[in-house]
């Protein structure tokens, strides 16, 4: 005598119910009618539900037989993995609905956790992603058309020697010069491990070029490996102290970034411990909220302010702005009227 129910079928099946009318829901999977009882379960031990309908309407209902919330489909054939149709049922895990996305309800499992939690675990800014663009939807190196020369402008020969160096802030007191020009952009310790930070300072050395600290705040170890060392002030000013640009050569504001401008930031407090909290000047275990903007400058004057100050306590090290390719002209007309020795900006995958 079959005991156990089977698997009719790995999807729910949509039917449209009457309001009020009673349905038989077949448990045992035997059913040529499904998901209704077509009276197959005789001679099982298993019988089948009886249910009225609460409206009318579509409705999904189960086919795996699995469903902690018979007769409607509750995600559960999605965990299903390799089992099929024929196979033994698995037993429902719980009374209470497994949330679980699948294609006919894909937010199902996000609306169950923000019954269950509100924002406490996504935190106010509600959810993130990480960062970035795919690769696969960026422009590649093929897509740059290279115009060389020919009579105008005289191509060199095989042996001339191919300055690649740029300099950062020219008209700076303390011009920062980089032997190519590359340099290791604004990631956070936090973001990436110590052992990350201090390795790509030791790499971006040894190819004579700099790397900047991102919004994290300073890692003396990162910054003792680079001698072009770029710090970045962000508008929470994680870590910040004024004798810090004493041992940096170039500082910069971030007004944004390509992959994420004007909305702030947000390192969940389990990520802010041990050293990352000292680093940004923080608590361990307080989350690390950025606001959208800088809170205490608004205007080109203002930010020129600092501006000086910080040349004044460094000797004049170069001063920018990074900033993401949106109003274009409008912000650096505004970093240049806050006395910008220079400019980043970041391109659409910068995260």
């Amino acid at each position: 005598m079959q005991t156990v129910p089977i698997i009719a079928n790995v999807k729910p099946i949509k039917v449209e119910l009457e309001a009020g009318k009673n349905y038989f829901w077949c448990q045992c999977g035997l059913s040529q009618s499904q998901p209704f009882c077509d009276g197959s379960h005789a001679g099982t031990d298993i019988k089948p539900l009886r249910f009225t309908a609460e409206k009318t309407g579509a409705a999904g209902l189960c086919q795996c037989k699995s469903t902690a919330n018979a007769p409607f489909c509750d995600g559960t054939h999605a965990t299903l993995g390799e089992l099929n149709a024929g196979d033994p049922a698995p037993v429902p895990k719980s009374e209470v609905p497994v949330a679980i996305a699948t294609p006919e309800e894909p937010t199902v499992a996000r609306i169950h956790e923000l019954a269950r939690d509100g924002l406490s675990k996504l935190g106010h800014h509600g959810e993130m992603g990480s960062m970035g663009v795919p690769r696969k939807d960026l422009p590649h190196w093929d897509d740059i058309q290279i115009l060389p020369a020919q009579m105008a402008r005289k191509p060199l020969l095989d042996d001339v020697p191919v300055r690649t160096s740029v300099t950062i802030g020219p008209r700076a007191e303390k011009p920062l010069k980089l032997d190519i020009p590359l340099f290791v952009s604004d990631m956070s310790y936090g973001a990436l491990s110590e052992e990350a930070k201090t390795a790509l300072a030791r790499g971006a050395q040894l190819a004579g070029t700099g790397i900047c600290s991102g919004e994290g705040g300073m890692l003396p170890e990162e910054q003792a490996e680079n001698a072009r060392y770029f710090y970045e002030l962000a508008s929470a000013k994680f870590g910040w102290k004024p004798e810090l640009v004493e041992r940096v050569q170039a500082f910069h504001f971030k007004g944004g970034q390509g992959a994420k401008t004007g909305t702030g930031g947000h390192l969940p407090g389990e990520k802010v411990q041990d050293k990352i909290a000292e680093v940004r000047g923080l608590e361990p275990g307080q989350s690390a909220i950025s606001p959208a903007t800088f809170i205490d400058l608004h205007t080109p004057a203002d930010f020129k302010k600092v501006a000086d100050e910080v040349r004044e306590r460094s000797g004049g090290i170069p001063i920018g702005f990074k900033l993401s390719a949106n109003h274009i002209e409008d912000d650096i007309d505004f970093a240049l009227a806050a006395s910008a020795d220079y400019i980043i900006l970041d391109g659409r995958g910068g995260g």
